[in-house]
């Protein structure tokens, strides 16, 4: 591989899991009634399903994003702008309701008005990083002259 120039290395299941984690905000798309894509931050927390992972989201009742029983995505993402780099992970799933419990942190940044529970039960958990070809000076050399 050339580490000289930029480059995309797929993040294996681990890290996937590892940064969704550490995350409790990401983008939730879902295809509305007409057809066409729709994508919204929600709060979110990732679960323990009977020792399977899942990712709970919370949502107004009967918005545009509660579509239980259709598929939905959920995506995180991390960008390094002073060194060209970021990362991005998507979970693929069904969308199911269930009922809040302590497994839920009633505390998320979205939570005002938002008091119904989606769970995203994956299908696949997919990431990626961009690499840098290398590091960089985060200041511009112009900015001391």
């Amino acid at each position: 591989m050339d580490t000289g120039s930029a480059h995309l290395e797929t993040l294996d299941r681990a890290t996937c899991l590892a940064l969704l984690a550490v995350l409790d905000v990401g983008r939730l798309g879902v295809v509305d009634d007409d057809g066409c894509p729709v994508v919204l931050p929600v709060s979110y927390v990732v679960v323990d399903e009977d020792g399977d992972l899942a990712v709970a989201v919370r949502t107004r009742p009967g918005n545009v994003l509660d579509r239980p029983g259709r598929p939905a995505c959920l995506e995180i993402d991390g960008v390094d702008p002073g060194h060209d780099g970021g990362w991005s992970v998507l979970v693929r799933g069904l969308l199911r309701p269930v009922a809040a419990d302590e497994r839920f942190d009633s505390r998320p940044l979205l939570a005002a008005g938002r008091d119904a529970w989606l769970v995203l039960q994956p299908t696949a958990i997919t990431g990626r990083r961009l690499v840098a070809p290398e590091l960089r000076w985060t200041f511009h050399p112009a900015g001391y002259a």
